[in-house]
């Protein structure tokens, strides 16, 4: 759902004893140029009202990830987007084993092939290190932040995404929440509507901005102004 693991990236030293990462990390700063918005729009759903989740094209279970569900969910053939997402997982599952990410990721199964083919995480909390990095909001004791959604290229367009995230949702309320979060970059329209067809609704804007190539970086997040739709539904774009 979220879009970006936040990941801060460490210095390597190779055999030669050089810093392998500070050319990676010269050219992500590079990429970001001397200024930088980001918008998100922020969904809830209120885990008391019940809301009966879509159906999927393809039926699916929900169980805990494996470690070899990695290669099946991000095949070499789903090219660049498949590897970073195979390194937001390796660099979530090492800060849950640190305990200063309080995440799981679930998946869900192809029933027909026993093919895992979506991953979602329910994080409950977080250190303020990674908070702050990756500019996710403070949650309250009763909600959990719904991210890091992907499904793989050949199982995309069967509505498995809304589906999961419905499922999530109730799998947060028997963990004893009330609520759960999404933030979606607002040009995914794909997961914007997916989000909305899983029962939850728009609720703030989260806009990032960054400036001097990332060195400074502010987040701001605001009330959803009234009337907001997903793009191309006819009631125009989120208010500032």
């Amino acid at each position: 759902m979220r879009v970006g693991s936040g990941r801060g990236a460490g210095f390597r030293v190779d055999r030669n004893g050089r810093l392998g990462g500070l050319g990676a990390k010269v050219a992500r700063r590079l990429r970001e140029g001397p200024y930088g918005e980001r918008v998100l729009i922020g969904f809830r759903r209120d885990l008391a009202v019940p809301f009966p989740g879509p159906r999927p094209n393809v039926p699916i279970s929900l169980r805990a990830l494996r470690p070899d569900d990695v290669a099946a969910l991000f095949p070499a053939a789903d090219g660049t987007a498949a590897e970073r997402e195979r390194a937001d997982v390796a660099w979530r599952l090492g800060m849950v084993g640190r305990r200063t990410l309080m995440s799981r990721a679930m998946v869900a199964v192809d029933e027909t092939t026993g093919r895992p083919c979506h991953i979602q995480w329910l994080t409950e909390g977080y250190s303020d290190v990674i908070r702050t990095a990756a500019a996710l909001p403070a949650l309250s004791l009763d909600e959990g932040l719904l991210e890091s959604a992907y499904t793989p290229n050949a199982y995309r367009g069967m509505g498995i995404m809304s589906a999961v995230t419905a499922r999530m949702a109730e799998f947060a309320a028997g963990c004893g929440m009330r609520y759960v979060v999404a933030f979606i970059d607002q040009r995914n329209i794909a997961s914007l509507r997916g989000a909305q067809r899983a029962g939850l609704s728009p609720w703030q804007i989260e806009t990032c901005t960054q400036y001097a190539f990332g060195l400074l970086r502010r987040v701001r997040f605001a009330p959803i102004g009234d009337g907001f739709a997903v793009a191309g539904e006819g009631l125009g774009s989120p208010s500032p």
